[in-house]
């Protein structure tokens, strides 16, 4: 399902965000998201099982049910069958705007999103992040060839 421009820019507008599948190993795309996420400004919570710190020593949380209250959006970074957990939980906690990065979804994902109000999935988050580098040219194919939602 292609998510509209406003449902993005719903989720964008969130100022706490959860990253599930985080990585400390900047060659993973995790780590890129995450690096992205706070180049433009918002407040990231990294989520990875195995915690710990990021290298600024942020915390690291375990789980869904560690983030704070103030989170409201999260970005699912994940295998599908991860997503499929992280989704359950964050519905749970009551976490509105959900993003699930494209090819991290599946029939059960897409399920659980189907009746709930603020989700994105099927999309980079990056192109919509005001990318640079390599993904300023991917938002220009994408944008070309009218691969942006209206």
């Amino acid at each position: 399902m292609k998510p509209t421009k406003a449902q993005i820019e719903s989720f964008l507008a969130q100022e706490h965000i959860a990253l599930a599948g985080y990585s400390g190993k900047k060659s993973k795309f995790g780590h890129s998201v995450y690096e992205s996420l706070i180049k433009k400004g918002y407040h990231v919570y990294p989520v990875n099982p195995k915690g710990g710190k990021t290298e600024e020593g942020k915390e690291i949380f375990k789980s869904i049910d560690e983030l704070p209250g103030q989170v409201t959006a999260l970005v699912a970074v994940t295998r599908p069958d991860v997503s499929e957990v992280i989704i359950e939980k964050a519905i749970e906690k009551g976490i509105s705007y959900i993003w699930v990065q494209q090819m991290s979804d599946n029939a059960k994902v897409l399920e659980l999103l189907k009746d709930h109000p603020h989700f994105v999935t099927g999309q980079c988050i990056i192109l919509h992040t005001n990318p640079t580098g390599f993904h300023r040219l991917h938002w220009w194919v994408a944008k070309t060839f009218g691969l942006l939602p209206n």
